[in-house]
């Protein structure tokens, strides 16, 4: 097999993708390998090599596989894979792939080579030996179509052969297709019990993209209450995340849950977060003579009462500075790996490329 008979650091990853066991293409597994064939030119050459070998293996359905591969690293691999298929050694192996495969094999093949020869190798002088190779197997009067059986083939062997090419064809049809796209979303069983509905305690506006933005006193439908401190639902409003302490499954109560003074019962919790008021109760808190009963009793109550209602606020815009303090961590850390990177590059000595074409030999 020549060059592409010598082992390399792609057969592992190649063998799966075209392993005779799989029922659809590995497309994860493809384009992985893809990204690893276009970092360089020897990379290439390699991925080729080993795309090569299984292209020669007897099992047609390994052959079908191997070609969708060839066909995935053409469109995706970049000039360097080009340069390889567009090779003496590559126009060589193919022909020999050709004349030896199976009729529906060799058809895929056939196809494969014209619509590189019209498309990625076309009107480049250097690819040209793609579009020459499809030229002289069109001119030589190959076709797809199989030879028709021996009259005297045994009819096991004729049955045998009907199967093997009802099997290619269909590994044809499903290697053609595109792979359905992952859903977005997980499908919800059709058994899965329906939302429950809770309502709002207190405004709540969504701080992130995942999170759902709702009104004290409106409706949520929880989806999902397995964490205890943030559950998530949807309004009308979309579909999101929100703090489980802002809401109550009382969906008749008049208002919140009283946690204030017996003092202060009838003030109204608080909707917002207050400053002011946390700073005056603060105040009255250091001023405050717990000897003597001042005329700022009743105002220190009630400036109690509206900041303890302000926790479950407190608490979640606090998470939420977490949230974007562990972040912005994350993102300077990554500034930071960046920043050395580019230095390391900067002091690197510059590479030295090799010339396109070899100086002539010395007489």
């Amino acid at each position: 097999m020549g060059i592409f008979g010598n082992s390399s650091p792609f057969d592992q990853d190649v063998e799966r993708a075209t392993s005779e066991n799989n029922t659809s293409e590995e497309w994860g597994l493809i384009m992985e390998i893809c990204d690893r064939a276009g970092a360089s030119a020897q990379s290439a050459k390699e991925c080729l090599r080993a795309v090569m070998r299984r292209l020669a293996h007897p099992d047609p359905h390994v052959q079908v596989h191997a070609a969708t591969l060839l066909d995935a690293c053409v469109a995706n691999c970049g000039r360097a894979f080009h340069l390889e298929v567009a090779s003496r050694d590559f126009e060589t192996e193919f022909r020999r792939l050709v004349a030896r495969a199976q009729p529906a094999v060799a058809a895929r093949l056939r196809a494969l080579l014209r619509k590189w020869a019209e498309g990625e190798f076309r009107d480049d002088p250097q690819l040209d030996l793609i579009p020459s190779l499809h030229a002289k197997l069109r001119d030589a009067g190959e076709r797809a179509e199989p030879a028709p059986a021996p009259a005297a083939a045994p009819a096991a062997a004729q049955r045998e052969q009907e199967e093997l090419a009802r099997a290619i064809a269909l590994s044809l049809r499903e290697s053609s297709a595109a792979p359905a796209p992952a859903p977005l979303y997980p499908r919800v069983d059709a058994d899965a019990p329906p939302p429950r509905k809770v309502r709002a305690l207190y405004d709540f506006e969504a701080a992130e993209d995942n999170e759902l933005t709702f009104l004290a006193g409106e409706i949520v439908h929880v989806t999902d209450s397995s964490d205890p401190n943030w559950w998530k639902g949807y309004n009308e409003r979309g579909e999101g995340l929100f703090p489980a302490n802002f809401v109550t499954g009382e969906l008749s109560a008049p208002a919140p849950p009283a946690e204030a003074p017996a003092a202060a019962a009838e003030e109204p919790a608080p909707l917002r977060i207050d400053e002011a008021a946390m700073d005056a109760a603060l105040a009255l808190l250091h001023e405050a003579d717990p000897r003597a009963a001042g005329a700022d009793e009743a105002a220190l109550a009630r400036l109690e009462a509206a900041a303890h209602g302000m926790g479950a606020l407190v608490d979640a815009a606090l998470e939420r500075a977490d949230r974007r303090h562990a972040r912005l961590t994350q993102l300077s850390a990554d500034l930071v790996d960046a920043l050395n990177l580019y230095h390391e590059l900067m002091r690197a000595p510059p590479l030295l490329l090799a010339p396109l074409h070899p100086p002539p030999p010395r007489c």
